[in-house]
């Protein structure tokens, strides 16, 4: 079964939000740009904007 994660990454212009799956997830892990990483429920399939105002990025 496939899980979704919302992403914060580190990116050009500042954090960027993305949405990952579990099967892509695996060859990611070893990123230096991945500032945190939020387990999706069933509930939480929401859209970026959505999941970015629910799992702010750290300060």
């Amino acid at each position: 079964m496939t899980e979704w994660y919302f992403i914060w990454i580190d990116g050009p212009r500042g954090p960027e939000p993305q949405k990952w799956s579990s099967d892509g997830l695996w060859g990611q892990l070893g990123r230096q740009d991945i500032i945190v990483r939020f387990p999706l429920t069933e509930r939480e399939a929401l859209s970026i904007d959505q999941l970015a105002r629910l799992h702010p990025v750290p300060q």
